[in-house]
């Protein structure tokens, strides 16, 4: 049951890849290297990532990608995970094909296929104002044998593929289509090599409908072109075409440039299009697709599908997911949803993980108040055999050290149970997987780290028990059941300012999850080991030699509040990094306010105690100080995206919606 449900979060994505990445540290250092080596660095590792030993799966896990099932959809056959494709112009030698298709698209393009291709490939210039890349004759391609021995050797992918071809000759078109024809799933050809594909399968293929599913490739220019359009839909009337592809202007010997620059020709281009050949042909739109409100704009004008290419530049690897996102929301405002079935509120896996975050607010709150009043409980003196006097006896500060121990595990405890609640409420609630992943790891890490305080042979039973039970409640988190997605809040449809600047937000908020993991593993070891750092014997004015030698249980004691302390911190960290790099979406206020409660909670409490009980070495505190900013600093920058209402978003969608919901031809893309 465990695997089935981890299987089931991390096969069905929530949340974009990682642009808060992207935008913030690659793309402004892959535009300095230059098009042509910023485009081989970038394909390169991302091949060879894809390529290692578990490397599919960590790509999957660093964006949560895949295509929520109801996005699928059935045309002339094909099965389309989702709407939107890759263009063949970014990946022409299929360098990072196996990583691409875990991006979160619903079919590949692959190509320009060429017998003879062009040893070196022309210059490649991008106009970033213009969000344009410009590609400079000879165009790069691949030969069909190369393709095929790729795709046998990175397959299976499960999804379409679609190979691009551009045969000078019948020969060359009869060769180009017998290599490939067993491992793509149809071709795209240039409008005006139609004859020689016709001529290149005979009239055998046609009569029995057993040729491959081909595609032409128009431009706009080339559609208002009158013989070569009557040519086009001749041969989607004759069954040799299943449909057509509008791209940008290209040519055998002159520039091909792919961007923003080619987008509303082109959409007008597949509105034609669609009102010329009716509702049977497969419509693509392929330009200048930078954003979900563009994709959004071909499909609304009657494209079946989008391609993205330049969008991935300028825009991130996340952008296939976004769209995603405004196609799932667009279909659920759009469309009847079945009521789900009713399931007892036992059965639901948000209650338990709602018990678990309950359950550690209490217990937050019951110890912050036994470590402001008297520090230690009986079992505690019971344990260590020393009262609560002759601790005191022991050391004049050591209960005040105690006392910052306990406050500052409070103050995480409370944070920990702040976010399982809320994510619990309104995350995993509403089948928001990534809240369910986060909730299940960070409390596996946070329950793994009872077993570090015995090290030291300190066994305390009252810890034991609180653990097994809500150890429970994490079983039958997983157990439950997991309903599906709704509710869904507007997604964003471009790349503004609010987003641009939520991806430094989400840069600094992932990266304090981090640190928050790795300081609670230091702190765990050094409960484990040395239990006391500097800082610590200092303010107590004593040494670790004297504090062994009062009393052989003394040392454990403090040692079991710095291990769990340090788990606690560990389930934090990890309860702030997995909703960080998945749960970052436009409109998420209850998660930007949970984990900025949670954080100032932490921290505040921290702060406070170390002052009150005199504890002020800065070099002590300065990590305290330090994340208290570093927090405040990622929610101003992700604030105007997560929680600000956006009323022009708002009423983009509103109008939207009520286009497509009365237009039928805008929403059979969506149906399987």
């Amino acid at each position: 049951m465990l695997v089935n449900s981890f299987h089931k979060c991390f096969m069905t994505g929530d949340a974009p890849m990682p642009d808060w990445t992207y935008q913030t540290v690659f793309r402004p250092v892959l535009f300095r290297l230059g098009a042509r080596m910023g485009r081989r660095l970038a394909l390169g590792s991302m091949g060879l990532l894809s390529r290692l030993p578990l490397g599919r799966r960590v790509i999957q896990l660093m964006g949560h990608m895949h295509p929520d099932a109801r996005l699928a959809l059935d045309r002339n056959g094909l099965q389309f995970p989702t709407a939107v494709g890759l263009g063949c112009a970014l990946d022409p030698h299929l360098l990072a094909t196996p990583a691409f298709a875990e991006f979160g698209f619903g079919f590949l393009e692959i190509g320009p296929v060429l017998i003879n291709p062009a040893a070196e490939a022309g210059d490649i210039r991008l106009k970033v104002e213009e969000e344009s890349v410009r590609l400079e004759p000879p165009h790069a391609a691949i030969t069909p044998t190369a393709v095929r021995d790729r795709l046998q050797q990175d397959g299976p992918f499960h999804l379409p593929i679609f190979a691009r071809i551009e045969p000078a000759s019948v020969e060359e078109a009869r060769q180009v289509i017998s290599i490939l024809r067993e491992c793509v799933d149809g071709f795209v050809v240039p409008i005006h090599r139609l004859e020689v594909i016709i001529h290149a399968l005979g009239k055998d293929d046609q009569a029995t409908g057993s040729g491959p599913f081909f595609l032409a490739a128009t431009t706009a220019g080339t559609w208002r072109n009158a013989e070569q359009k009557d040519r086009c839909v001749q041969a989607i009337g004759d069954q040799w075409l299943g449909g057509v592809v509008v791209v940008e202007s290209a040519g055998e010997n002159v520039s091909r440039q792919i961007g923003k620059a080619g987008f509303v020709e082109a959409v007008e281009t597949v509105r034609l299009i669609r009102q010329e050949l009716g509702p049977n042909p497969i419509v693509i739109g392929s330009a200048g697709v930078h954003a979900p409100a563009d994709a959004l704009d071909y499909l609304e004008a009657g494209a079946d599908l989008v391609q993205v290419d330049s969008g991935l530049v300028f825009s991130g690897p996340g952008l296939p997911k976004r769209i995603n996102e405004a196609l799932l929301y667009r279909r659920l405002m759009t469309e009847p949803v079945a009521a789900p079935p009713p399931v007892r509120i036992g059965g639901e896996s948000w209650f338990w993980a709602l018990l678990m975050g309950l359950s550690l607010l209490v217990g937050g709150m019951m110890a912050m108040g036994v470590a402001t009043t008297r520090v230690v409980l009986p079992y505690d003196e019971a344990m260590s055999g020393l009262t609560l006097a002759q601790l005191s006896e022991v050391n004049d500060r050591l209960l005040s050290f105690m006392t910052h121990d306990r406050v500052t595990l409070a103050g995480t405890m409370l944070a920990v149970g702040i976010l399982y609640v809320t994510m619990a409420w309104c995350g995993i609630r509403r089948g928001v997987h990534w809240a369910y992943v986060s909730v299940v790891v960070s409390a596996l890490a946070g329950f793994f780290s009872f077993f570090s305080f015995l090290s030291f042979g300190y066994f305390d039973p009252f810890h034991a028990f609180v653990t097994a039970i809500l150890f429970q409640f994490l079983l039958l988190t997983i157990h439950a059941r997991l309903p599906q997605r709704h509710q869904l809040e507007p997604p964003g449809l471009w790349n503004d300012r609010r987003w641009k600047a939520s991806q430094w937000g989400q840069l600094l908020f992932v990266v304090h999850g981090a640190v928050l993991i790795t300081a609670g593993l230091v702190i765990t070891i050094i409960g484990m080991t040395t239990v006391f750092v500097v800082e610590d014997l200092e303010f107590m004015r004593t040494s670790a030699a004297d504090l062994s030698g009062a009393h052989p249980q003394l040392v454990p004691l403090v040692a079991h509040d710095r291990a769990t302390f340090g788990g606690m911190l560990i389930a934090c960290g990890a309860a702030t990094m997995l909703p960080a790099l998945w749960g970052f979406q436009r409109g998420q206020a209850w998660l930007w306010r949970a984990l900025m409660l949670a954080g100032n909670i932490a921290y505040v409490s921290t702060m406070l105690v170390h002052w009150n009980v005199g504890y002020n070495s800065l070099k002590h505190l300065l990590p305290v100080y330090g994340g208290l900013g570093w927090l405040w600093a990622g929610g101003l920058a992700s604030y105007w995206f997560m929680v600000a209402r956006d009323q022009t978003l708002e009423k983009e969608w509103t109008r939207r919606l009520a286009k497509t919901a009365s237009s039928p031809l805008a929403t059979t893309n969506n149906v399987v």
